[in-house]
């Protein structure tokens, strides 16, 4: 029964790896543009962190996006804000390139290096006011978010497949709620066995010990039912929670005070 066990357990840790190696479509087909203001780009670049990785990535696409535009820029400046991380401006008199990153996946090629894709709306041209999709939805893989694997995670670590849909928070608090009341269903049980042997051997104050276990099978029989609670709405929730992506970047074309004139730029945000 256990080596069944087991070899269920592989088999299943198995499956879903598999689909946690599905690249998302967008790195295959870029999504069409809601309006003609803007395109979509989908650039990737490798590094010794993700960070790193991603920093080059974006580098990518705001120089090749100021290369079609025909804006003049200073690519090692651009390099160097980039790499300095997640808030800094790029002051330049003569180009305005808004870019809106809205998808990001990143995948581990080596013990120490990793590669990350992004996608961003870029601007289609310089002359032109950019109405960004910030309400685009289509970062996430249907194919790997779909409810089966979120299921199957949930079932063998509660909350798993709740973290894999990017609910992060809801994952956690599943998990730690529903170890807290197995744990807690655990040591009930103990303790009430233990009054139990106490009373089948007449040991001390039977009465106090029946009292005892009494109390202490009855929270037994409340944890066991609020983690078979939990583990059912976690699972249901496994299935019914929508994958959400979290906007990480933020390129939008700002005015930058510079020697008592002003300047035209960008700004880069990070939302953590």
């Amino acid at each position: 029964m256990k080596k069944r066990f087991l070899l269920t357990f592989i088999l299943a840790m198995i499956a879903t790896a598999s689909f946690a190696q599905d690249k998302p479509g967008w790195i295959y087909n870029k999504p069409k543009p809601s309006n003609n203001t803007y395109l979509y780009v989908v650039e990737s670049a490798t590094g010794l962190s993700e960070l790193e990785a991603r920093n080059q990535a974006f580098a990518r696409v705001f120089q090749s996006t100021a290369m079609r535009l025909g804006q003049p820029i200073d690519s090692d400046e651009i390099n160097r804000a980039v790499q300095q991380g997640t808030d800094f401006n790029v002051i330049s008199s003569q180009y305005n390139i808004p870019i809106n990153k809205i998808c990001e996946y990143t995948e581990k090629i080596s013990r120490n290096n990793y590669r990350v894709y992004i996608l961003c709306q870029v601007a289609k041209a310089g002359n032109v006011i950019v109405d960004f999709d910030y309400d685009f939805d289509g970062c996430y893989d249907k194919k790997k978010y779909k409810n089966g694997p979120a299921l199957l995670k949930s079932m063998i670590i509660p909350g798993w497949g709740q973290m894999s849909k990017n609910h992060y928070v809801e994952g956690v608090l599943t998990l730690s709620v529903e170890g807290a009341f197995a744990a807690g269903a655990i040591v009930t049980y103990k303790s009430a066995q233990s009054y139990y042997d106490k009373i089948k051997a007449g040991e001390g104050d039977v009465s106090s010990h029946i009292k005892y276990y009494n109390s202490n099978k009855t929270m037994n029989h409340v944890c066991l039912g609020a983690a078979a609670a939990i583990y059912a709405i976690n699972l249901y929730r496994a299935v019914a929670a929508k994958p959400k992506y979290k906007k990480s970047y933020a390129l939008n074309p700002s005015v930058i005070p510079a020697d008592n004139s002003y300047a035209y730029g960008v700004s880069l945000i990070y939302n953590f």
